[in-house]
């Protein structure tokens, strides 16, 4: 067991094929990759570190930080990747934490780690481009680990504010990647994928399909620039969120961008309908799926995009609501404080005694790990429902989606501002007699507070409630 094997075969049998392309390196063969890994682990062995370390990994994606992650999973050594955005002081308590014994990264990460003082402390600091400069002892290689071995730890600001260790171990990435490969839309492409998601383009080097990395920034030129690749480099499958989606639209007003694309996969965030059908008509001829998951769980339910929002807009809904159905993997437990989840792709127990692992995860009888949601899910015969928050009231989540379908927007969100007092914070908010029309529509709403949304920082499209309300300078009252 070793999750980094699964790239193995394909060093060898699609030596001259693209493995990863960015704009900045262009197309990088199996081959390359693979004499990459093996310098990334001589690199290790270098540092002295065997199975059972960890090493803190920070770059922007690209051939180096893949081959980094995969090399050093194949030693056994666990990848440590902390979001830079999160609070400084959050950062140290997580460094401090997982104690890693080795720190590669780019220049400018490298300068970011100087600021902290606990990746400061880290006993062996080295620049990412020592991956590819050092030359290999011998071929890449995936040492037998046990299943339960950890491979990647992730922390992500959680619930609570405090950030949340989550260790996903070789088998946990193994089925997770299985699930997705054979649940979804991509296993029958041969073509490389476009990927937004770092993981991803992991599971697609796993396949031996390859990645197409889009800029972290989305830059134009560079969705230019992989709209014009070569045929044999052209992307057949995109998953991204709303917004990536909203974005690649835009720069097909002048004509379709990625006309290779035969599988549009969908999730992360609300999608407002509008939006889904200007992108089946841009891409008649796709397959669209919509995926329903997260962090801790990857994927929960897979459904056919078209006749999410075909359901949906039957019910009056400018958003696209209908899940689909669960995956057979799963078990399920509905309840009134969420969607409860069982299964091997579930993430497990966070690091630590964390607050959320009482709110969140649960073991049964059985010794079954059980990890709840948080999302209020209307099951039916056309599946599941998002049906909002389980901590928002229901009349609250659907009031928000009566002004989505008056405004023709969902740039906003409704928030309690006193006792039985609602409040509408958002863009573009009605005025003058626009505004005395809603007034009447929506007698519940007491206040309209015009204010630009804050969007969450890897999807760019769920609304950031609190950091909203901060912005506009909202105090509870």
């Amino acid at each position: 067991m070793n999750c980094a094997a699964r790239v193995v075969p394909h060093l060898s049998d699609r030596a001259n094929q693209m493995a990863v392309w960015t704009a900045k390196d262009g197309a990088v063969t199996f081959a390359e990759l693979g004499r990459l890994m093996a310098s990334a682990q001589s690199v290790a062995r270098d540092d002295g570190l065997r199975a059972g370390d960890t090493v803190m990994v920070l770059d922007t994606p690209g051939p180096r930080l893949y081959a980094g992650i995969l090399g050093m999973m194949g030693l056994g050594v666990a990848v440590v990747f902390v979001e830079p955005w999160l609070p400084m002081a959050d950062i140290e308590r997580v460094i401090a934490r997982v104690a890693p014994k080795a720190f590669y990264g780019s220049l400018l990460a490298r300068v970011w780690g100087a600021r902290l003082r606990a990746v400061r402390r880290i006993p062996r600091w080295r620049s990412i481009h020592a991956i590819g400069k050092r030359t290999p002892a011998g071929p890449f290689v995936a040492l037998d680990v046990d299943g339960e071995t950890p491979g990647v730890i992730t922390f992500t600001s959680g619930t609570t504010g405090a950030p949340k260790g989550i260790v996903r171990s070789h088998r946990y990435l193994a089925v997770t990647q299985d699930i997705l490969t054979q649940g979804g839309t991509r296993e029958r492409f041969d073509a490389p994928d476009l990927c937004i998601f770092p993981n991803l383009t992991l599971l697609h080097v796993g396949t031996g399909r390859g990645a197409v990395l889009v800029p972290t920034d989305w830059n134009p030129r560079a969705l230019q620039r992989i709209s014009e690749l070569p045929s044999a480099l052209q992307p057949q499958s995109l998953s991204c969120g709303p917004a990536f989606l909203r974005e690649l639209i835009r720069l097909s007003s002048a004509g379709p961008l990625m006309r290779s694309l035969k599988s549009i996969n969908i999730g992360g965030a609300q999608t407002d309908c509008a939006i889904m059908e200007m992108g089946m008509h841009i891409w008649p001829d796709a397959d669209w799926t919509h995926v329903y998951g997260g962090t801790e769980v990857e994927p929960v339910a897979f459904g056919d995009a078209r006749e999410a929002v075909r359901r949906s807009r039957a019910r009056g809904l400018s958003q696209m609501l209908n899940l689909g159905k669960p995956i057979p993997e799963l078990r399920t437990d509905n309840s009134s404080r969420g969607m409860w989840v069982s299964g091997p792709n579930v993430a497990p127990m966070y690091l630590d005694d964390h607050p959320d692992n009482k709110t969140m995860k649960r073991v049964d009888a059985d010794g079954r790990l059980w990890h709840c949601t948080g999302d209020r899910v209307v099951c039916d015969a056309g599946g599941w429902w998002y049906g909002g928050r389980a901590s928002q009231p229901a009349v609250e989540f659907e009031l928000e989606q009566r002004v989505y379908a008056h405004l023709g927007s969902s740039a906003s969100f409704v928030h309690g501002i006193g006792h039985q007092r609602l409040a509408l914070f958002g863009e573009r908010m009605p005025s003058g007699a626009a505004a005395v029309v809603f007034r009447r529509l929506f007698p519940e709403i007491t206040e309209i507070r015009e204010t630009r949304i804050k969007r969450d920082r890897r999807h760019r499209a769920r609304i950031d409630r609190r950091a909203t309300l901060s912005r506009a300078g909202y105090r509870d009252e």
